[in-house]
């Protein structure tokens, strides 16, 4: 009786396994700090501070050096290399664990960051001069050029190719830019210094709506998908090095998606209206979202009380973005110009070799009404896809905008990126994320094209950039298709069971059509 009180598992009975403790953070840790003195010695070499008399390109800032093009492309390798290591250890970890190191390596590496110079200064500083044009002369930047402000001590910093434009962005950007060049007065150093803390907040604010957003939903991957937005290298490279307003969108984006995570159906449409507000390529996934909360509300009563909400808080929200002009013709304009490039996509290399190689006049109209068609198809699929499973709303979400970029995208740019890479960290672990992975990679080598090589080598622009969209893209592409393959021949999840599924049901509707005209063949 001894015995028993005191051990109370049978001998015959084998105790439950001790579960193995969560690793410590200690190697988080060093990988941050490796991460954190690249971000430094990129900083180091191409400063921010003393350089904001002129504008460069990181290249020639110091007479395009071969050093300078192995220095980038071995930082990149080291920082993707060190990036893909911490992802697989969070995986091992608990989230928990993992936060602490996951948020202050993001927030170090941000920092240091915000001390590299523009890549190619163009946009932070356009930013700041259509930005001057609001708040010292209560011009509306959508509706005025940066020319017609000559005398303007920031008109120098206006790039030949934007000075003649007005403001491709939405309204509510000109409020969020105002504090930036307000701030800074006439010094466009001090207005490219705020821009860049503007970019550190959405940088991390976003970093946090991932990991709450996971907390809710799948709180194991919380911490991964936290690292998976903030430690990527193009996130830090373009969205606080360069200092794009396109963390800002994505900001929005993620916060469309915490939203939905966290149960506030009548915040979702919001966000979206104001990322739209800044850069309007947000619009593309209303009618997914729609979809996807008309099927979770169940009840009319829910749908339509959601569906008020959503109005007062999206009207609200576009009243103060065109505050003060309330110029709705200049917003429709600067909309509709949207579409008017085609620079280093999938769809410009079409256009140049259906019109330089094969002859055709004008295939710009074509290529359009084509990849608008594809894009459509992509929107419709994923509809469907929300209608049966509204869960898979951030799935469906970062698929509609990969396709986008890939497809309908007429003019692409490399921080265009971040917006998926976002989404992705939201989406369980897999395919997805080797695609970003490999599509980050792919982007930022393009600099080592556009700004080294091209100046060794001193090729036509037609040319080099022919070879920037088959440098950038094909990563990504070919991840696709061995995910494809996966899919169609490996039975690769869910949607490889659908495949296979298929694939056997018009084997056996061959089969049995083959059996009945061999019959009937007989029978005559």
């Amino acid at each position: 009786m001894l015995e028993a009180a005191t051990n109370p598992t049978p001998r015959s009975e084998t105790p439950p396994p001790i579960a193995a403790p969560s690793p410590g953070p200690r190697r988080l840790w060093a990988y941050g700090a490796a991460t954190v003195a690249i971000a430094a010695l990129f900083s180091w070499r191409w400063p921010l501070i003393g350089n904001t008399d002129r504008l460069y390109d990181i290249g020639n800032m110091h007479g395009y050096p071969a050093r300078d093009f192995f220095a980038y492309v071995l930082g990149l390798a080291a920082l993707f290399a060190i990036y893909v290591l911490a992802l697989r250890e969070t995986r091992r970890m608990a989230a928990a664990r993992a936060a602490a190191p996951v948020f202050v390596g993001g927030a170090a590496a941000a920092v240091a960051f915000a001390f590299l110079y523009p890549t190619n200064a163009i946009d932070v500083f356009i930013y700041a001069v259509r930005s001057r044009l609001f708040t010292e002369y209560g011009a509306n930047p959508n509706a005025v050029m940066p020319v017609e402000f000559p005398a303007d001590r920031y008109m120098e910093y206006a790039s030949r190719e934007w000075a003649n434009d007005t403001s491709p962005y939405g309204p509510l950007w000109n409020l969020i830019a105002a504090p930036a060049t307000a701030i800074g007065g006439d010094d466009i150093g001090l207005a490219i210094a705020g821009f860049k803390v503007l970019a550190v907040l959405a940088l991390l604010l976003g970093g946090w709506a991932v990991f709450d957003a996971l907390r809710a939903t799948r709180p194991e991957d919380a911490a991964t998908g936290a690292l998976f937005f903030l430690w990527n290298p193009l996130v830090l490279w373009e969205g606080i090095g360069n200092a794009h307003n396109d963390l800002v969108l994505t900001l929005c984006l993620l916060g469309a998606i915490w939203a939905w995570c966290r149960g506030r159906p009548s915040l979702v449409i919001p966000a979206l209206v104001v990322g739209a507000l800044i850069k309007y390529v947000s619009l593309l996934l209303l009618p997914v979202v729609a979809v996807a909360l008309f099927r979770r509300l169940g009840t009319w009563p829910a749908r339509g009380r959601v569906a008020v909400e959503s109005a007062l808080v999206s009207g609200g929200a576009t009243l103060v973005a065109l505050y003060p002009f309330y110029d709705i013709g200049a917003v429709r304009e600067s909309l509709s110009n949207q579409g008017r490039f085609f620079l280093t996509s999938p769809a410009r290399l079409a256009l140049g070799v259906l019109q330089d190689d094969l002859g055709y006049a004008d295939a710009g109209p074509a290529i359009r009404l084509v990849t608008l068609c594809l894009l459509l198809m992509a929107l419709g699929w994923r509809a469907g896809t929300v209608w049966e499973r509204p869960e898979r709303l951030p799935r469906a979400a970062f698929e509609v905008v990969l396709v986008y970029l890939l497809v309908a995208a007429w003019t692409f740019r490399t921080w265009y990126v971040i917006w998926p890479v976002g989404l992705a960290a939201l989406v369980p672990w897999g395919w997805p994320a080797a695609r970003m992975i490999a599509w980050s990679a792919a982007a930022l080598s393009g600099y080592g094209l556009f700004i080294w090589i091209w100046h060794w080598w001193g090729v036509d622009r037609e040319t080099i950039e022919r070879m920037g969209v088959l440098v950038m893209f094909g990563p990504v592409l070919v991840v696709l298709a061995a995910e494809w393959g996966r899919a169609i021949f490996g039975g690769d999840g869910q949607n490889g069971q659908r495949l296979s599924s298929w694939v056997q049901a018009r084997r056996g509707w061959r089969s049995k059509k083959r059996t009945a005209s061999a019959t009937s063949s007989g029978s005559r």
